[in-house]
């Protein structure tokens, strides 16, 4: 079985070097537009990677001598405009689609959904809000044993909302399905007693298909600007990795 859902290649560089997630979310919802403009009533200009950027809520980034820092399930560490910024998780995505679909009067019958829940009620190693360095660990290392990625039924159920909403996902992997690593160890800026932790090379993306006999899943990618098509078993396990965080929409 192949299903590929259209949608339109955004490149996130130059301007937004760490902006990943919201060139991602500006694929989503111009795909949302685009593919069931019956549907709903959104405006171009509030979609596009830029305004989402400006909108995306923000905290700071790391400060190099106190380690205080934003929290990426609270807000985005930093700036997508900047190179040295961070990015940012599932929680503020959601939050800033409902924000732009409760704009407009006409998407009353349109809802974001975070299957992110969905997938983490039923499935090994989830995502938990402020998780210990222990943990984190334990995920990178579980599921970076092949012998652990043997069940895909977590991914059934972005397969199946794909084929009922004829939707892409957005998804956290790692930059160009890279091994991922704990590489920073923070401070939270509001709960100065709660430790935050960053997984690296972290990237966000969007799921637009995937190609059962090949083997491969088809990925609009803000890194590359292209449609590419990664290996479905190497991209499972990335983002089993980064917590299956998957954000979408539907009906």
């Amino acid at each position: 079985m192949i299903v590929e859902i259209k949608t339109q290649e955004q490149y996130q560089y130059p301007i937004l070097p760490t902006g990943c997630e919201v060139t991602a979310t500006s694929i989503l919802l111009n795909s949302l537009m685009n593919n069931h403009g019956d549907r709903c009533k959104l405006n171009i200009d509030k979609i596009s990677k830029e305004s989402l950027a400006n909108k995306i809520i923000k905290e700071q980034d790391p400060d190099p001598i106190t380690k205080l820092v934003g929290n990426p399930y609270r807000a985005f560490i930093g700036s997508p405009y900047s190179k040295d910024s961070f990015g940012v998780f599932h929680q503020p995505i959601y939050n800033l689609i409902k924000q732009i679909l409760n704009e407009d009067i006409g998407n009353e019958n349109i809802e974001v959904i975070d299957l992110t829940t969905n997938e983490n009620k039923l499935f090994k190693y989830s995502l938990i809000l402020n998780e210990s360095k222990e943990y984190i660990q334990s995920r990178l290392d579980y599921f970076e044993n092949d012998s652990n990625n043997y069940n895909d039924e977590d991914f059934e159920i972005l397969k199946n909302h794909m084929i009922k909403y004829n939707l892409p996902i957005i998804i956290w992997m790692t930059l160009e399905l890279k091994k991922p690593n704990l590489t920073d160890e923070w401070i939270d800026v509001n709960n100065q007693s709660q430790p935050l932790y960053w997984v690296s090379p972290e990237h966000c993306a969007t799921l637009s298909g995937f190609d059962e006999i090949e083997n491969k899943v088809i990925i609009t990618d803000p890194h590359t600007g292209k449609i590419e098509r990664y290996c479905k078993t190497l991209f499972l396990k990335r983002w089993r990795q980064l917590g299956r965080q998957a954000v979408s929409i539907k009906f």
